[in-house]
């Protein structure tokens, strides 16, 4: 049975959300300047995708979507981001 992975970054981003509530994509690449614009794109359409975050309209510019954490998580999802942190944990202590 093959271990389900967040992408890489995934993690920085969900922690971003969590304090700055939504942000646009382009809010979200900006506080990640050093970062690869692509790779955080990449990274926000993979959560996008398997549903831990959610797109809504951005009324003060209907030209963009806002991103947020999807507020109705599974618990198998909870779970992944736990062990997730758990292992970028034990990975920056070696």
């Amino acid at each position: 049975m093959k271990r389900e992975k967040l992408p890489k970054g995934s993690l920085e981003i969900i922690d971003l959300l969590k304090e700055n509530g939504a942000l646009t994509q382009k809010e979200i690449i900006e506080t990640f300047k050093l970062k690869n614009p692509r790779a955080i794109r990449y990274t926000v359409r993979q959560l996008l995708d398997r549903a831990f975050l959610v797109n809504r309209a951005n009324f003060e510019d209907m030209r963009s979507l806002l991103i947020g954490i999807n507020p109705e998580l599974s618990l198998r999802q909870k779970n992944l981001i736990t062990q997730q942190k758990e292992r970028y944990t034990v990975m920056s202590f070696v």
